[in-house]
């Protein structure tokens, strides 16, 4: 009977103090995690001066109402709203608007930092913002704090600024012949491989990607192969030869739809790919097509769900076997 007695009051000790660690267990866990979220939290939020956001959202006004960045009257405006935090921002729009090789320089292709990251995706919803007719305008104001003080996923942020400047490329490449110029990806401060081909897929649609579908509706094969032949490089080679996409396609916010940002993106590379290829096979040499080919994704079954040509892909890719 003592025994049993003793032996219930040693469970009884036993039980408290294991309660009692588990309690110390679970405050450290919940601290650690307090911790964790305060972190995320304090790196998410940009805190900006009054006038830095005054603004910034001035710049963004001026960028909804001329996209194109273009006169020297947006110019002038945008140099009227400098500030040490927003001179780069202000200098990359200016390059916008000349469209010309001041927007190739390593200060504008190069990836910025994460702060004005955010500041650029303040520029973005600003104007959807203002922009987008199914839903009813906020104030500016309310638009940037919000941007300012939340998590935004760093793709779509990367992707956003290249988006933001591709008109300068585009506007560039109407009549530069850029055939000796080559994009060092790798020099250029990406973090991994998913935002090296951020930046490639920026690129080339900046480049050709719209451009190429209005040639095929009109079927110039040849004026496809005009621009072919002024193409830069990537990485010392021909741009079809980049095929580093082996990262987890992930979702992304277009103007106003969710949507695979593998799909939209290597998916308009395979339209621009077909175009050189389809272009290439009718008006050039059997072995200029042949590389083109073997040596891109056109050859790569992995990436053909995200083309909604991947039955003909799949079929050539059969018959090339």
């Amino acid at each position: 009977m003592l025994a049993a007695m003793l032996g219930d009051t040693a469970n009884i000790k036993l039980t408290a103090r294991n309660k009692h660690f588990k309690h110390i267990i679970m405050m450290k866990q919940f601290l650690t995690f307090l911790l964790l979220l305060t972190t995320t939290l304090t790196k998410a939020q940009v805190k900006l001066e009054r006038t830095d956001l005054n603004n910034l959202i001035a710049i963004s006004e001026l960028y909804s109402h001329n996209t194109n960045a273009s006169g020297d009257k947006f110019a002038k405006s945008i140099d009227s709203l400098r500030t040490p935090k927003l001179n780069h921002i202000a200098d990359a729009l200016i390059a916008v608007g000349k469209g010309d090789k001041t927007i190739l320089e390593t200060r504008f292709l190069a990836r910025p930092n994460d702060e004005e990251l955010v500041l650029w995706y303040v520029i973005r919803e600003i104007h959807y913002n203002r922009t987008n007719e199914k839903l009813t305008p906020r104030p500016d104001t309310v638009v940037a704090n919000e941007i300012l003080s939340k998590k935004i996923d760093s793709r779509w942020l990367l992707d956003n600024y290249y988006y933001r400047i591709h008109g300068g490329i585009a506007s560039l490449f109407n009549d530069a012949n850029l055939n000796k110029y080559n994009f060092t990806i790798d020099s250029l401060g990406f973090k991994d491989e998913t935002e090296k081909a951020i930046f490639f897929l920026n690129m080339m649609d900046a480049l050709v990607g719209g451009r190429f579908k209005v040639l095929q509706m009109m079927k110039n094969n040849k004026k496809i192969l005009d621009f072919c032949d002024k193409l830069p490089k990537f990485n010392g080679k021909e741009y079809f030869y980049y095929k580093n996409f082996d990262y987890d396609d992930f979702d992304w916010i277009g103007y106003d739809k969710t949507e695979s940002y593998n799909e939209r993106h290597i998916g308009g590379l395979y339209s621009t790919l077909i175009a050189q290829f389809s272009a290439t096979a009718e008006l050039r040499d059997k072995k200029d097509a042949q590389e083109i080919y073997f040596n891109s994704i056109l050859h790569e079954p992995k990436y053909f769900k995200f083309t909604q040509s991947k039955d003909d892909l799949q079929s050539l890719y059969d018959k090339s076997k």
